[in-house]
């Protein structure tokens, strides 16, 4: 009986072990793919994340909009609800990329604006992406009349 009890104790803490390892490379690149298992590890994520790390999930968020609008969405209210170290949400998440060429915020604005509109849910993002771009447009604008 204690060789059984020993053997389940041990085998525990080889899970718990294996499964506190994350490989972030794999994890967003699953989550810019839009894949649902990733998604749902979110919160997992934000919470183990070191400022870069988390500053990475949010991109792939951002890049999962387009491709699983309502998997992100929902990934989305859940990393909302709670409070994480270094990662901070839809209001960043949906911004889209905004230190990128003009052409790659362009084609992240339209996709994912797209992909926004097909869904009732997506409504706080949208508004977030739409108030983003404009400001964008208007500094684009400033700095392309030189001003």
């Amino acid at each position: 009986m204690r060789w059984l009890l020993l053997l389940l104790l041990l085998s525990g803490v080889a899970t718990c072990s294996q499964g506190s390892t994350i490989s972030w490379p794999d994890a967003l690149a699953g989550i810019a793919a839009g894949e649902h298992a990733w998604l749902n590890k979110t919160p997992e994520l934000a919470s183990a994340a070191d400022v870069q790390q988390a500053q990475a999930l949010e991109s792939a968020l951002s890049s999962a909009l387009s491709t699983n609008t309502e998997g992100t969405l929902k990934a989305l209210t859940v990393l909302d609800a709670g409070e994480w170290p270094h990662f901070v949400g839809s209001d960043i998440v949906c911004m889209g990329p905004v230190n990128k060429q003009a052409a790659d915020i362009e084609t992240f604005y339209q996709q994912t604006r797209l992909a926004l509109l097909s869904t009732e849910k997506g409504a706080v993002c949208l508004w977030i992406l739409e108030a983003t771009y404009e400001e964008w447009k208007a500094a684009h604008r400033r700095k392309v009349d030189g001003f």
